[in-house]
């Protein structure tokens, strides 16, 4: 009988089975263990591939959105969320709509030293002033139509926690 080998992507590993007994003496054959070596080359490349995200291939829907944002102090909820809608349309930057969290009892907080994935957007944060302070931000998409958001500030722990939703196109500009 001859001998096979098969590969199974599993996440980001590859698993190299020997299915059928005799296998082990096949793979001392050159030819066969080339042709083993790459099915799992290719398995890499074409799986490593598809779970590296391209930052350029923004995955929210662009439209009205819905965003819920709560302050935060001590890992509970401060006061009652604020509410706003916001339209986003397909701008040069579709992260900056996102991204832009006040942070509370700051004035200006500018951010810097971002890093994009498809679906997540992390970046720090400096707010200069009397009391100056640095934190770090991060969106993450769970769909097209829906992300959760926080700043965490250093010293304080998160601050700030968002949730924006899509709930329909932009009917104009002035939207």
């Amino acid at each position: 009988m001859p001998g096979a080998c098969f590969v199974f992507v599993t996440g980001e590993r590859f698993v190299m089975y020997r299915t059928i007994q005799g296998t082990p003496r096949m793979l001392k054959n050159a030819t066969v263990r080339r042709g083993c070596f790459l099915l799992l080359f290719l398995a890499t490349v074409l799986g490593s591939t598809a779970s590296l995200a391209d930052p350029a291939d923004f995955q929210a829907m662009p439209g009205l959105w819905k965003i819920v944002t709560r302050v935060i102090s001590r890992g509970q909820t401060v006061g009652q969320p604020k509410t706003t809608w916001h339209c986003v349309d397909e701008g040069a930057d579709p992260w900056v709509a996102f991204a832009a969290i006040d942070v509370p009892n700051q004035t200006k907080c500018l951010p810097s030293d971002q890093h994009r994935r498809s679906t997540a957007l992390d970046w720090s944060l400096s707010c200069p002033g009397d009391t100056s302070a640095t934190g770090k931000g991060r969106v993450d998409f769970d769909s097209p139509e829906h992300y959760v958001a926080s700043v965490a500030m250093k010293g304080k722990g998160e601050v700030v926690r968002v949730e924006g939703k899509r709930y329909a196109a932009c009917t104009s500009p002035s939207d």
